[in-house]
């Protein structure tokens, strides 16, 4: 059985849990906490990021390669019967998903959190962590709170700035997903599909997600999903999640890694 090392929140972890277990790959997940994480994540893999897949000997790191792995290893297909030019496509997207939407969204539900709740941010990054980081945790938080901070330009004064940037991805979305199929490309649920759902679904909280589906947004978590929650975007998301996705697992929390 593969183990999937995962903060369980992370909206990242959440597109590679999600291809997981489309593919029906057998697999444990084990949670970190932010900050304690890192002597574990850097005895595995080069860099400290997750999500991390770890199967016999293999070591897989980021959503996009684990995505590829369980695409080989599992028993579906994203592009079975799709053409050179869609599968350009869905790897485009895939891409902007990473790159663009999914930083956005973080960026600004970090800013507009970790200055004010900071203590709500930290409960739900750590609940359902492994045993022994959870005393750790707390103690680096104030590290890693500043490190997050300044990593991502995620401070009250960036909050202008990733409102604007978030709101760009989701008007180039909303044009994707408008007057459409209702997948991204093709007539059957593909990659480009889950990386996207998986990387807006920290503005949704889909009842269907593993995680979001037991939290209760906290103030600043719940305006932001407010203020979008009328989108074409967010509607799409919540009908994906709602066809395509397992029904919640646990209890932990949620906020994105």
């Amino acid at each position: 059985m593969a183990t999937l090392f995962t903060f369980g929140p992370s909206h990242y972890c959440e597109k590679a849990r999600w291809a997981l277990d489309l593919a029906a790959v057998r697999y444990r997940e084990v949670r970190w906490a932010p900050g304690p994480h890192l002597l574990s994540a850097r005895r595995l893999a080069p860099r400290s990021l997750v999500p991390i897949l770890c199967h016999s000997k293999t070591i897989i790191q980021g959503s996009g390669r684990i995505t590829d792995w369980a695409e080989a290893s599992g028993g579906m297909n994203w592009r079975s019967g799709a053409s050179s030019a869609e599968k350009a496509e869905i790897a485009e997207l895939e891409a902007w998903a990473d790159d663009a939407l999914g930083v956005a969204v973080r960026r600004l539900i970090y800013a507009a959190s970790l200055g004010t709740e900071s203590r709500a941010v930290a409960a739900a990054l750590f609940r359902g962590a492994i045993w022994w980081q959870r005393p750790l945790a707390p103690l680096m938080w104030p590290i890693s709170r500043r490190a997050i901070m300044r990593g991502l330009r995620a401070t009250a004064e960036d909050i202008p700035d990733a409102r604007a940037a978030l709101e760009r991805e989701l008007d180039h979305l909303d044009r994707l997903v408008s007057g459409q199929n209702r997948f991204l490309v093709g007539d059957h649920l593909g990659r480009a599909d889950i990386a996207v759902a998986s990387l807006l679904s920290p503005i949704i909280f889909p009842a269907e997600h593993p995680v979001y589906g037991t939290l209760r947004p906290w103030q600043a978590q719940r305006r932001i999903m407010e203020a979008y929650r009328d989108r074409p975007c967010v509607h799409w998301t919540a009908a994906l999640y709602r066809d395509f996705r397992r029904p919640p697992r646990d209890d932990a929390a949620a906020f994105p890694g």
